[in-house]
Parts: structure tokens; C-alpha cells; sequence
């Protein structure tokens, strides 16, 4: 029987831009949402202070888990998350989803990427955004983790 956790990011190791340092900063993705269910350019999530294709995030959850499940939280211009990597223990990112295309999204949404099975326990995930779509920014509240812990008697 496998034991599943649901956590919510720890920290922010990374980042592209971010608007501000306050209201739209890389580090109000910590924690549970603070703007989902709302839709808008609200503070309290992050957004880039660059509007490129090529925008990310680096989050850092407590526990490695294997996972089964991604929950973004996006709540302005939801649809632009276009990747999501995770980071191996050997320090090399695999893609776990790639959006075919953008898309742009007049509501807030929980994104659940139907990514990869890559087989790997993680805690740090990549999310890389495209505002391009949009022309304007892609904001990000929270991100969950969910997934099953290695087991503590095997070698990762």
C-alpha cells in the first residue's frame, strides 16, 4: 500500500522575472492559493516581469515523492503553462509535460498536466510559461504537488 502525500511548495529556488517583490514576486507561489478561485490580475500570485515565451519558475516541495499528480493553479490567463520538468537527483531536468499549444483562458483554473510517466521520485519542479498568447501576463497562485513516497528500504 502506497503512501500519498499532497504538499504545497516549500520554497522558490529559481525564477525567470518577476514583476514585483511584493505582490506578484516568484515567492507568492509558496504555500496553498491565495488568489484560486478568483480570476484576474490579482496580488498574490506570481507573474513574470517579462511577457516572452520563455518565462519560469523553480519550485521546491519538502518530501520526494514519485508523482501522480500536478495541480497548478493559474487564476490569469489560464492555459499558458506550455512545460513542467522535474529535476533527478543527478541535477538534469526531464520533461514530465510539453503543451502542444498555448492556449489563453478567461478564468481561473486548477491545470492538471497529464504529464509523463518518467519514474522518477522528485521535489523540484520547472514550470515554464508563454505570455505571448496572451500578450500580457500568465499568473501562477500555487502549485501541489501529490504522489507516493519512495520506499524508505530502497535505493534511489
Amino acid at each position: 500500500m502506497s503512501d500519498i502525500r499532497r504538499q504545497w511548495v516549500s520554497s522558490v529556488s529559481n525564477f525567470s522575472s518577476q514583476y514585483d517583490s511584493t505582490g506578484w514576486s516568484a515567492e507568492q507561489v509558496i504555500g496553498p492559493p491565495k488568489v484560486y478561485p478568483k480570476h484576474g490580475d490579482i496580488r498574490g500570485a506570481w507573474a513574470s516581469g517579462t511577457k516572452t515565451n520563455n518565462e519560469f519558475i523553480e519550485v521546491v516541495f519538502l518530501e520526494k515523492v514519485y508523482p501522480t499528480e500536478i495541480n497548478i493553479y493559474e487564476t490569469y490567463n489560464a492555459g499558458g503553462t506550455r512545460k513542467v520538468e522535474a529535476k533527478t537527483d543527478s541535477g538534469t531536468w526531464v520533461t514530465i509535460y510539453e503543451a502542444p499549444k498555448v492556449e489563453v483562458i478567461k478564468a481561473s483554473r486548477i491545470f492538471k498536466p497529464p504529464f509523463i510517466d518518467a519514474n522518477i521520485s522528485i521535489n523540484i519542479l520547472k514550470i515554464t510559461i508563454d505570455c505571448t498568447s496572451a500578450n500580457t501576463w500568465v499568473e501562477i497562485d500555487a502549485v501541489e504537488l501529490v504522489g507516493t513516497i519512495p520506499n524508505p528500504g530502497s535505493f534511489l
